[in-house]
């Protein structure tokens, strides 16, 4: 069993990167302090910040958690678990610390895992394993020039087409007369995929509207995206831009009354619808 632990911060962004780029499922749960049995769910993760040492997750299902209680997280795609505590949480929308450690597992530790708690761990994943070492990819859309749709490749023209014409519900139907671009709603708990100039993570948020001339997105932790900066937006969802969209902070405002969830608009650099 491969332990690694807090202060290793280039191993921990290489897991947290491998689990954003195939927005891998974690088997997540707590133990009931009544029957001291596990309550078993799932989540993705979203966005994570190194120098804040938190990350963001969403449970699949409409859950609540209990926010005193460690949470543990489980991956077969990349064979690791590790256990932390919740900072913040808007009903499924969580924010938990980075954890203390992470454990690789080997065949053996899954096995006894499987034994422990319940979780079916099958044999695939030994083809799972993450690879800890060789170069990552991250940086391939950094410095690039934003691309008009004409330029755009075939694939990409494609997908942002289908995106940028979604039906209008009543809201956008309401204010369509008043924005240079018309904005549609996505398809639900659909992703966006970003980076921030001057920044080398990749942060998946759940997105809000989109047009050719901007989107929104939401975020729990809105001091992350100060208006003004730069957005270079490499994907939505399981869909990777072959050229990224570029664009500048322009907003960030709640959309609850408890503050915990923020909307952060955004206006595509011109010239490229």
């Amino acid at each position: 069993m491969l332990v690694i632990d807090s202060d290793n911060v280039p191993m921990l962004q290489r897991i947290f990167r491998h689990l954003q780029r195939r927005q891998s499922l974690l088997v997540t749960w707590q133990i009931s302090p009544s029957t001291g049995k596990r309550v078993i769910y799932h989540s993705t993760l979203g966005s994570f910040h190194t120098e804040m040492k938190n990350f963001s997750v969403s449970l699949t299902e409409n859950e609540t958690l209990n926010p005193d209680l460690d949470i543990f997280f489980y991956a077969e795609d990349g064979q690791f678990i590790f256990k932390t505590d919740i900072q913040k949480m808007n009903g499924p929308h969580l924010i938990v610390n980075f954890p203390k450690e992470v454990k690789l597992l080997d065949e053996p530790d899954a096995l006894l895992l499987q034994g422990r708690s319940g979780v079916d761990i099958p044999t695939t994943w030994r083809t799972k394993r993450i690879v800890m070492d060789g170069p990552e990819n991250f940086d391939k859309y950094m410095g690039r020039a934003p691309k008009p749709m004409a330029e755009r490749t075939e694939r990409d023209q494609s997908f942002l087409s289908e995106e940028f014409n979604v039906t209008l519900d009543e809201e956008d139907k309401l204010f369509a007369g008043k924005r240079e671009s018309v904005r549609v709603r996505p398809k639900v708990n659909k992703l966006v995929k970003l980076s921030l100039k001057g920044d080398e993570n990749i942060h998946v948020l759940k997105l809000f509207d989109l047009s050719q001339g901007g989107m929104a997105f939401l975020t729990m932790i809105p001091n992350n995206f100060p208006k003004g900066t730069e957005v270079v937006v490499v994907g939505f969802g399981e869909f990777d831009l072959d050229d990224p969209l570029v664009g500048l902070i322009m907003s960030s405002r709640s959309v609850d009354d408890l503050n915990t969830e923020f909307k952060i608009g955004v206006k595509f650099t011109e010239g490229q619808d």
